[in-house]
């Protein structure tokens, strides 16, 4: 990907990216399999898995994209906002309930409603996929991205109509209802690339998300929970304020907490996402916490020795760190500087957690995940 273009990326971009690797690596197992002359069952199958999941990738993507920009335009006035921006309709409830009752900030009831307004449709096919951009851009979408891709929608609904009959009609040949279509690796592949690509290029007409102003907050006192001290009611607020962002991602249902960490199960026993204020700032990581140091390390250098192609996913910072005085291990990425009593920092600290653990998490993914390894010392 070229400068111009990466400038244009966000968060959810690398997460689209994320799951289109994972739809290769269906395409991959299946060849694999077929090489093995597998005839347990039909290996086309992962191939159909496969183009559905390209599909979905970019459903789930377009509405990302559609969240955290018409989030971002919500919360900073000063953008230039796009006409049907302002064609969002919000519930008198939510109105009250930032600006009366204020149980709730404008971040969090905003998001909210988008994910309940929106969450149920389906951005997959061109035009779908345009009424839902135009919300958070001016630019005439198709037109612009047909610069870029020639034939990017014609190819884009043959795409999309392909994944319809094979979720819905279980891929048979409309002609002859006794068998299925044929499908290879070859074709899902060229389905693939041509999703991203026409991402790409939707990404570049969309440009760089709306940039959410920092709201110092340093002058507001702090109305300490009874039981805490200020600094954990701080910890309490930031993570508070956090939530939406947890709950968007379903890192955790856990409740924000009163300390300078907040750990995330990885479905892996002993291993946590966690995000962090620290000595020298903020952290945001892999934590291997099992009882077992041995077992710490086997599956944190299952990670290290695929370092190159995690750092290869997630960008440059990454440590890799086996802890030598300590029973845990982590991989782990810092951010200096930042201190919890600095609010007006908090803004740009919550976009760096996000970006940073979703970076993280899609990085590991690539090579398989959290490892889920027992020792022999752990097998008792």
């Amino acid at each position: 990907m070229d400068d111009s273009v990466a400038a244009h990326t966000t968060a959810a971009y690398h997460e689209l990216c994320s799951n289109l690797d994972y739809a290769r690596d269906l395409v991959s197992g299946g060849k694999h399999l077929q090489r093995l002359q597998v005839n347990a069952f039909d290996v086309a199958d992962l191939y159909r898995a496969a183009w559905v999941q390209a599909v979905s990738a970019l459903d789930h993507w377009v509405h990302r994209e559609l969240y955290d920009r018409a989030l971002g335009f919500a919360l900073n006035v000063g953008e230039k906002r796009p006409p049907q921006f302002f064609n969002l309709r919000i519930p008198m409830q939510m109105f009250e309930d930032v600006h009366y009752h204020r149980s709730r900030t404008l971040q969090e009831a905003f998001a909210e409603h988008l994910r309940d307004h929106f969450g149920y449709q389906s951005f997959q096919a061109p035009e779908k996929i345009k009424q839902a951009l135009a919300h958070v851009t001016a630019e005439p979408l198709w037109p612009n991205v047909e610069k870029q891709l020639d034939s990017a929608v014609v190819r884009l609904k043959d795409i999309v109509n392909r994944r319809n009959r094979i979720a819905h009609e279980a891929d048979r040949d409309p002609d002859d209802g006794t068998r299925r279509l044929p499908i290879s690796a070859d074709d899902v592949t060229l389905a693939i690339d041509h999703v991203q690509q026409t991402a790409t290029a939707i990404a570049v007409v969309l440009g760089r998300p709306p940039a959410v102003p920092l709201q110092p907050i340093q002058d507001e006192p702090v109305q300490v929970t009874a039981g805490l001290t200020p600094k954990q009611e701080l910890y309490r607020r930031f993570w508070t304020e956090f939530r939406p962002v947890v709950v968007q991602h379903r890192w955790t249902k856990s409740t924000p907490p009163p300390q300078n960490w907040w750990d995330m199960p990885s479905g892996v026993g002993g291993v946590t996402w966690v995000l962090s204020y620290s000595m020298f700032g903020c952290r945001s990581e892999l934590y291997f916490g099992h009882t077992d140091p041995a077992m710490n390390l086997a599956r944190w250098r299952v990670l290290h020795e695929r370092r190159d192609e995690i750092i290869a996913c997630f960008g440059d910072g990454l440590i890799f760190d086996d802890l030598p005085n300590n029973k845990a291990c982590r991989i782990e990425v810092r951010r200096h500087g930042p201190k919890i009593t600095d609010q007006a920092k908090w803004p740009e600290v919550r976009r760096w957690m996000e970006d940073t653990q979703l970076r993280l998490r899609a990085a590991v993914d690539t090579v398989g995940g959290v490892p889920n390894i027992l020792t022999d010392s752990a097998d008792g």
